[in-house]
C-alpha cells in the first residue's frame, strides 16, 4: 500500500509518499531539478515490497511542498539539511539514499557529510563537477542540428526561452538525450508542466548548456574519496549527463558499482524500467546478503 502525507521540515510543509516495509532497509529517494518532483520517480515504487520500504519526497521549492520566499535558501546546503530533516523526522534510520540527476548531485553532498547515516548510495543520472558536466553538454549540444544550435544560441541571449523556434530546438535535445519513450509517461509530463523555476533559476539558472546560478563552481568529485559506503551508479547510454561523467564517480568511490543502459537516456527508470529496477534490486539484495 502506497500513503502520501505532509511533514513540516526546516519551517515548511513536505510532501512525501511512501510504500512497502522497511524489513531489509528503507531507500529514500531524491529527485531532480532543483525545482522538480518525485512525481517522475514513480517506477521505483516497484521495489516496495514486504522487505523494502520505499520513501519519496518534493523537495522545498517543486511539487506539493511549500516555496520558500526567501531565495537565498535554495543551496546545496539548505537541501542537504532537509533530507537530514526528513530522515530523522519519519524514523527512517540508516537508509539507503537513491538520487537523480539534480537528486544525484544532493544525495552525494549529503553522504560526504553524512555518510554514517547510510547505508548504501545509489546515483543516477548525475554528475559530480558542474564545470565537468558544462564541458559535456557543449559536447551533447555540438551534436544537436544546426538549426536547433542556432535556436538556442540566438534566443538564450535574448532571453526568449518561450520562442517556438526555441521550444522546437530544446525539444530536439529532449528527444535524443531527455526522454526516448513516446508519448511521455503523464508523471514526467506533470513535472516538466509545474517545475519550480524560483529554485531551478537561483541555482543553474535558465539556460540549456551553461550554468550561471549558485551551484555554477560545485564541484566533489575529490571528495568522493572519503566514502566508504556501497555504491551503485546508473547511467543511460545517451544521457546528456553522460556515461563519461559517471565513470569519473565510479573512478572515485573506491568499490562502487557501474552500469550503464543502452537504449536509454536521462529518463532510463521509464525507457528501461526492468533493467533499471533489476540493477537496483540486484545491489539491495547483495547487500542484505553480506548481513
Amino acid at each position: 500500500m502506497i500513503s502520501e502525507e505532509f511533514i513540516k521540515v526546516g519551517g515548511h510543509r513536505i510532501h512525501y509518499r511512501t510504500g512497502g516495509s522497511p524489513a531489509r532497509g528503507t531507500l529514500l529517494g531524491l529527485h531532480g531539478g532543483p525545482g522538480g518532483s518525485y512525481d517522475y520517480l514513480y517506477p521505483l515504487f516497484d521495489l516496495a515490497s514486504d522487505q523494502t520500504r520505499v520513501v519519496l519526497f518534493d523537495q522545498s521549492g517543486g511539487g506539493k511542498s511549500d516555496v520558500p520566499k526567501d531565495r537565498s535558501m535554495f543551496t546545496v546546503e539548505h537541501f542537504v539539511e532537509e533530507v537530514e530533516g526528513v530522515r530523522k523526522l519519519l524514523d527512517l534510520g540508516k537508509v539507503h539514499l537513491y538520487g537523480h540527476s539534480w537528486g544525484g548531485m544532493l544525495a552525494q553532498a549529503y553522504a560526504i557529510k553524512h555518510q554514517t547515516k547510510l547505508r548504501s548510495l545509489i546515483l543516477s543520472g548525475t554528475c559530480s563537477s558542474i564545470p565537468m558536466l558544462e564541458s559535456e553538454m557543449e559536447l551533447v549540444f555540438q551534436g544537436l542540428s544546426p538549426k536547433a544550435r542556432k535556436a538556442i544560441t540566438e534566443h538564450e541571449a535574448l532571453g526568449e526561452f518561450e520562442a517556438p523556434e526555441y521550444i522546437s530546438a530544446v525539444d530536439e535535445f529532449n528527444s535524443r538525450h531527455q526522454v526516448l519513450v513516446n508519448p511521455w509517461p503523464e508523471t514526467l509530463k506533470f513535472v516538466f508542466e509545474h517545475f519550480g523555476k524560483a529554485v531551478g533559476e537561483t541555482m543553474f539558472g535558465p539556460y540549456l548548456v551553461k550554468v550561471t546560478g549558485n551551484m555554477k563552481y560545485w564541484d566533489v568529485t575529490e571528495q568522493l574519496k572519503s566514502l566508504r559506503i556501497p555504491t551503485l551508479i546508473i547511467c543511460g547510454e545517451q544521457d546528456f549527463l553522460t556515461p563519461k561523467l559517471h565513470k569519473i564517480i565510479h573512478a572515485k568511490i573506491k568499490g562502487s558499482k557501474l552500469v550503464i543502459l543502452s537504449g536509454a537516456s536521462h529518463a532510463s527508470m521509464w525507457e528501461r524500467r526492468e533493467a533499471y529496477n533489476g540493477a537496483i534490486r540486484e545491489f539491495l539484495d547483495s547487500l542484505s546478503n553480506q548481513n
